[in-house]
């Protein structure tokens, strides 16, 4: 009797454990591949009438991906965007984070920069997201996060360089979550953490690791309709889902193997739930549909 029960609980647990891999692959369909000419493209980013930008920074252009296919070049005016790594659509506007030059622009469809906006402590912006009436920075060189008002004048700064929760090595992209959270890749502490806009109560999403579930080298991070965490992995290829509170949701796959793309870096996900992925190696957008 206990034999047949011992038996009996571990097809069960099998059984369970099989059906946990199966959720584990979220099936994901190919829509498009863009090539425009890239060159190391870093960064995308959408707004509300379904046109797509994607930062070709090394190309010193933004290139637009119109809702109806249509691509367009940004050349930026009397400036450069040489080298800049983030690109944000905030309150109806185009806004780059140019990393080496310590500052952020606005920048019209024509190209034009309509303002600049100059960074305090020698900040190296990584990427900007809204945050209400504020502006929200990631600082690769002094390993912090920094918070403007609606002034563009700076509220303050958080973090050190560190591994403990709440310090950073290389922050980099940024997403804005539920309940008022700031989603943050720590690159190198190869984590992504959420946190309050004031840098409080962290919740630690995706930990280090290679396997499913684990992240490596954090790159683009995005939220789906479920409010699902989508994570891009500079390093193994893999996009993974998580829940805000830290669960892993899964990992985007297709004809039943695991995507594994070229050293994806931003991501983006549209109103119809299609993720748009920069593959910085390959210099190229994929568009995938989750299902």
């Amino acid at each position: 009797m206990r034999a047949k029960y011992l038996l009996l609980l571990i097809l069960t647990t099998c059984f369970c454990m099989v059906q946990g891999l199966i959720a584990q692959d979220i099936n994901f369909a190919a829509v498009r591949v863009i090539e425009a000419d890239f060159n190391f493209p870093t960064d995308i980013c959408g707004n509300d009438g379904g046109d797509v930008f994607v930062l070709d920074a090394m190309n010193d252009r933004v290139v637009q991906i119109k809702a109806g296919g249509e691509l367009v070049i940004i050349k930026p005016q009397q400036e450069s965007i040489y080298k800049a790594v983030g690109i944000a659509w905030i309150n109806g506007a185009l806004w780059i984070a140019d990393t080496p030059r310590s500052r952020l622009l606005r920048m019209e469809m024509s190209g034009r920069i309509s303002q600049v906006i100059k960074l305090n402590h020698q900040t190296e912006p990584v990427d900007v997201i809204g945050d209400g009436e504020n502006l929200v920075i990631t600082d690769r060189r002094n390993h912090t996060v920094t918070v403007l008002d609606k002034d563009f004048v700076e509220k303050y700064y958080w973090g050190k360089r560190g591994e403990k929760v709440g310090e950073f090595i290389n922050p980099g992209f940024l997403a804005s979550g539920p309940e008022n959270r700031i989603i943050i890749g720590d690159i190198l502490n190869r984590r992504v953490v959420s946190f309050s806009p004031s840098g409080r109560y962290p919740q630690i999403i995706a930990k280090p690791g290679v396997e499913k579930g684990q992240i490596f080298r954090p790159k683009g991070v995005a939220l789906d309709s479920k409010n699902r965490v989508w994570v891009a992995d500079g390093y193994t290829g893999a996009i993974q889902a998580f829940s805000i509170s830290g669960n892993y949701e899964g990992i985007a796959s297709n004809a039943g193997k695991s995507l594994a793309l070229s050293a994806p870096m931003g991501i983006y996900i549209d109103k119809q739930d299609r993720l748009w992925v920069v593959e910085s190696f390959a210099s190229k957008i994929s568009v995938w549909r989750i299902k």
